[in-house]
């Protein structure tokens, strides 16, 4: 069962709670790259949405997955146009909350400033510096604790392709697919269509957190995956 991720839940006043709610089709834009900002965030209440930003040649790079509990559009404070879109990748819902209300409570807005920017260095350097194994790994864990799951082990949906996946993960869709096949042969996960399961977190949290294999004091993981045999 989900816990509540309103954002009374959160510790958000009632008046933010009480916003404007605003559904969006699966596969429909909140908002787009060069779109003018409105002056709001939003709180995803329920759904996932892909967040990606376009260079000059048209290429896109995915920069998160925010699912429910998550915040839309802080990359965009203090600007005049977005710099990236957010596309649901499932029917959801969003709270839209103004900024004139968070500036009105200055205590969460610099919160919400400061988690943006953690984890948006978080994210880039765990990326840079873990292999594929350790990049999906860590990948599936977060899904699974985003989903705020009762019960052992936990069983969740991911909404997203595996070129997203490898997208965001800098993996290439093969990759993507070789590693799940392996996790799932060593009894880590099951893996029906789109649904995961972890059947053994603590193994894949020691695949997550390995030190990196280029440091001379690095311990292999006793469930490391060979890069040996072609996909």
């Amino acid at each position: 069962m989900h816990n509540d991720t309103t954002p009374a839940a959160r510790g958000f006043p009632d008046h933010i709670a009480g916003g404007q709610r605003q559904w969006i089709r699966r596969n429909t834009s909140l908002y787009r790259s060069g779109d003018r900002v409105t002056d709001c965030v939003f709180f995803i209440h329920a759904g996932s949405f892909k967040h990606y930003r376009t260079d000059e040649t048209g290429a896109r790079k995915i920069t998160c997955f925010p699912a429910r509990g998550d915040f839309l559009a802080l990359d965009s404070i203090g600007l005049d146009w977005h710099p990236c879109t957010a596309v649901a990748l499932e029917d959801s819902e969003v709270y839209v909350i103004s900024y004139a209300i968070l500036r009105q409570q200055l205590t969460i807005l610099h919160h919400l400033l400061a988690l943006s920017i953690r984890e948006m260095r978080a994210g880039t350097v765990q990326m840079h510096q873990a292999t594929a194994e350790q990049r999906l790994a860590a990948f599936l864990l977060e899904r699974a604790r985003h989903t705020r799951l009762e019960g052992t082990p936990p069983c969740y949906r991911l909404p997203m392709s595996r070129c997203d996946i490898g997208n965001y993960l800098h993996l290439s869709p093969e990759s993507v697919s070789r590693v799940m096949h392996h996790f799932k042969q060593a009894g880590l996960i099951l893996l029906e269509n789109r649904y995961i399961v972890l059947l053994d977190a603590g193994a894949m949290e020691t695949i997550a957190t390995a030190a990196h294999p280029a440091s001379p004091h690095a311990a292999r993981s006793p469930f490391a995956i060979s890069h040996s045999s072609t996909s």
